[in-house]
C-alpha cells in the first residue's frame, strides 16, 4: 500500500475521535430519604420481666375410700366438673348391707339398754326390800345385793354396746357415702382422662382414679437470680420504693401467654398479685422461686396449669420516661446509638450519638426503648431507613408523628 494512502487515513482517524461529544459528568447521589421523630416523654412503672409457668392452686388426685367394682363413670373426661359433683359410683350394694346390719345392731343395743334398765329397777326394789326385812338373813341381804350390782354392770355395758352400734353405723354410713366418690376442689375445675374404666377392681387409697385442678385463681411461678433479688431487697428495704410482698401490701404484677398483645401502657392483660417469695436461694442454680396468684375467670377460663407466661413485676415507682422505637437503635460493637438529625452548612446530617439504654417496653404492637441519657426530647431521631446512613452523611428526613413497625 502507498504510503500517502496510510498517512491519509491515520489524518481521518484523527479527525473522527476529535468530533466525538466529551463523557458527561456523573452527578452526585441523592441524600437518602429517611423518616426521623421526635422522642415520646411516657409515664410508665418500672418493671421487670421474666418468664415462668403456670399451676393450679389446687390438685386432687381422685382416689377411693372404699374398695369395690367400679360401676359408674359420672364425667366428661377433659370437661369442667364443680366443687362436690359426682365422678365415679362403686358398687354400693354390700356397702348398703352392712349399714343395714349396723343399724340393726343399734336398735338391738338400745333394746337391751330397756330391758338392762328394768332389770336394774327390780333389782333395786328387790335390795331395798330384804334390805327393810329385819328377820332377813346375811345370805339374803348378800344375794339381794349382788343382783341389784350385777343389773347396774350389765346396764353399763349395755350402754357401751350402744355406743359401739352407732360407731359402726357411723362407719358403715360413711362407707355408703363413699361409693359416690366426688370433686372437693373449690369452685370450678378441669377433670383429667379417667385411669380405670367401668367394671374394674378399685381399691381403697392405692387406685389413682383421675386428677381434678382448679381454675380459677391460679398460681404463676418463676425464679429471679440472686443479683435480682438483691436489687428487690434494696427497693423494698433500703428505697422504700415499693412495698414488700411478705406482708398485707401485695406487689403487682402481669402475665400473658405467648399468644396474647400488651396493653396501651405494654402491660400483659392478666393482672395478679405476689404472694409468696421462696425462703431461701436454691444453692447451685443461683435462683429464688417467686409466686403470684392470678384471677383466671370463667366462662372460658383463658389460663390453663402448664401454659408458659410472660411475667411483669413492678420494680420501682412511675416516671416519666423517654422513649424511641426500638428498631431506631443501632450497635457498633458494644457501643448502642442513634442517629440524630444535625446540620451541615444548612443541610440535614446524620449525627452519631451513643445513648444509654433502659428496659424494652413493648406497647401495643410496637417495641420502645427507654432512653435513659444521649438525647433530649429536642433532638429528631432516624426511625426508618437506618442502613442507608453513615454518620456525617446528608440526608432527607420525612418527618412522622406516629410510628407503624409494619
Amino acid at each position: 500500500m502507498p504510503r500517502c494512502l496510510i498517512g491519509v487515513g491515520f489524518l481521518l482517524m484523527i479527525v473522527l475521535v476529535g468530533c466525538q461529544p466529551p463523557k458527561p459528568v456523573l452527578a452526585p447521589p441523592e441524600p437518602p430519604v429517611v423518616t426521623v421523630m421526635y422522642p415520646q416523654s411516657k409515664s410508665l412503672d418500672a418493671l421487670a420481666e421474666f418468664t415462668g409457668r403456670l399451676e393450679a392452686v389446687e390438685t386432687q388426685e381422685i382416689r377411693a375410700q372404699v374398695s369395690g367394682y367400679l360401676k359408674a363413670i359420672l364425667f366428661e373426661e377433659g370437661g369442667f366438673v364443680k366443687e362436690g359433683q359426682p365422678l365415679y359410683e362403686i358398687d354400693p350394694e354390700p356397702y348398703e348391707a352392712a349399714l343395714l346390719n349396723a343399724k340393726a345392731m343399734v336398735l338391738k343395743s338400745l333394746s337391751d339398754v330397756t330391758t338392762a334398765e328394768q332389770q336394774l329397777v327390780l333389782a333395786n326394789a328387790e335390795n331395798n326390800r330384804i334390805k327393810s326385812i329385819t328377820s332377813a338373813s346375811r345370805q339374803e341381804l348378800d344375794k339381794a345385793r349382788a343382783t341389784f350390782e350385777t343389773a347396774t354392770s350389765n346396764l353399763a355395758a349395755v350402754k357401751a354396746s350402744v355406743d359401739s352400734a352407732k360407731a359402726m353405723e357411723k362407719k358403715a354410713q360413711f362407707d355408703r357415702n363413699n361409693c359416690t366418690i366426688k370433686s372437693e376442689v373449690k369452685g370450678v375445675g378441669r377433670v383429667s382422662r379417667t385411669e380405670i374404666t367401668k367394671g374394674n377392681l378399685v381399691t381403697a387409697g392405692q387406685t389413682v382414679l383421675c386428677k381434678v385442678q382448679s381454675l380459677d385463681p391460679i398460681f404463676a411461678f418463676w425464679e429471679v437470680d440472686e443479683s435480682t433479688s438483691l436489687m428487690y431487697r434494696r427497693l423494698i428495704y433500703d428505697e422504700k420504693k415499693i412495698p414488700d410482698p411478705r406482708t398485707d401490701k401485695k406487689l403487682n404484677c402481669w402475665i400473658g401467654t405467648r399468644d396474647e398483645n400488651r396493653d396501651a401502657d405494654g402491660k400483659w392483660p392478666h393482672p395478679g398479685e405476689v404472694d409468696y417469695i421462696a425462703t431461701e436461694i436454691i444453692r447451685g442454680l443461683g435462683s429464688r422461686e417467686i409466686r403470684a396468684k392470678i384471677s383466671n375467670p370463667g366462662p372460658n377460663y383463658r389460663l390453663g396449669p402448664g401454659d408458659s407466661v410472660r411475667v411483669q413485676v413492678v420494680a420501682g415507682a412511675t416516671e416519666d420516661q423517654i422513649i424511641i422505637p426500638e428498631v431506631a437503635i443501632g450497635s457498633q460493637q458494644q457501643q448502642k446509638f442513634v442517629y440524630v438529625v444535625g446540620e451541615k452548612d444548612g443541610k440535614p446530617i446524620a449525627e452519631f450519638r451513643p445513648v444509654a439504654l433502659g428496659p424494652v417496653r413493648e406497647i401495643g404492637e410496637v417495641r420502645w426503648q427507654i432512653i435513659k441519657s444521649g438525647i433530649t426530647l429536642k433532638d429528631r431521631i432516624v426511625v426508618n431507613g437506618l442502613l442507608r446512613v453513615r454518620p456525617g452523611a446528608q440526608i432527607n428526613p420525612t418527618e412522622t408523628t406516629t410510628f407503624n413497625p409494619k
